[in-house]
């Protein structure tokens, strides 16, 4: 599988920080160490799920204190790049959580490191996944997000992630979000698409809300679940079933994405 994932979208809401947890722990599944980079306000930061074997926070506030350091935003995010230099000699891999509304900020970090040249220098094969949701504006700036991408590193692998967490992309024929979604798919062109389904009765709030990690909880018993959730256990049990069916929906989605073989490192499929 790659070596290197980022995520990434301008919107916010959209599943990133859950599609990172679940790729960790596919990562693990495969006895592969993995690093999960997650940058995020303090203000917004929740508790570390222990999907990664390690995880490494980077505060948001200090891109503010980027004109004050060596090599500006790409020295606020060294910590990221101390990570991805271990994998050549360590052989884990390294995810990486962006926050919503910092696209700016990744392509300018991208076109600063020349960074899909680089990687490839260093053997280290990565994919930029751009994550959207149903709705028009989304899709508009997962559009724009990846022809800037292109435009900035054209050999890093790119892919879409069409997240059902606001619902289906399913729409009347020349309605808004029908002429996004349209526009969308012109832009990403042959990349690989990876669609995450929708879970029904909140399962994944109520498990974020309760500080829950999603394996976590489908190795709880139905009763223990319930006192997490504070729920009863028939409400639990539903959760569980729709936890379980998304866990295997999309894990399935991501190794037929992760294990395409690449030539060469860098190359895009």
């Amino acid at each position: 599988m790659v070596d290197l994932i980022e995520i990434g979208s301008d919107g916010t809401a959209i599943g990133k920080s859950t599609l990172a947890n679940r790729i960790s722990h596919l990562y693990r599944e495969v006895g592969r160490p993995v690093t999960c980079v997650r940058i995020e306000s303090t203000r917004r930061r929740g508790q570390d799920p222990g999907a990664a074997d390690t995880d490494i926070f980077i505060p948001l506030e200090e891109f503010t204190t980027a004109a004050t350091r060596t090599g500006g935003l790409v020295g606020v995010l060294s910590p990221l790049y101390e990570a991805v230099m271990l994998i050549p000699r360590t052989g884990g891999a390294v995810i990486v959580d962006w926050p919503g509304g910092t696209a700016g900020h990744r392509l300018e970090v991208l076109a600063a490191t020349n960074f899909d040249a680089t990687l490839a220098s260093m053997g280290i094969r990565g994919m930029s996944i751009v994550m959207t949701s149903c709705s028009a504006e989304h899709m508009a700036q997962a559009e724009r997000y990846l022809k800037g991408l292109e435009k900035v590193a054209p050999n890093l692998p790119r892919a879409l992630g069409l997240s059902g967490r606001n619902g289906p992309f399913d729409w009347p024929v020349q309605s808004e979000q029908a002429e996004a979604f349209a526009r969308l798919k012109t832009a990403a062109g042959d990349i690989p698409q990876l669609r995450i389904p929708l879970v029904a009765g909140r399962a994944l709030q109520v498990c974020s809300d309760a500080g829950l990690d999603i394996a976590s909880a489908l190795m709880l018993p139905f009763d223990k679940l319930a006192a997490h959730l504070g729920v009863h256990v028939f409400a639990a049990s539903a959760c569980a079933s729709e936890l379980a069916v998304w866990w295997q929906r999309t894990g399935a989605e991501l190794r037929k994405m992760l294990e395409v073989k690449h030539a060469d490192a860098g190359v895009t499929v």
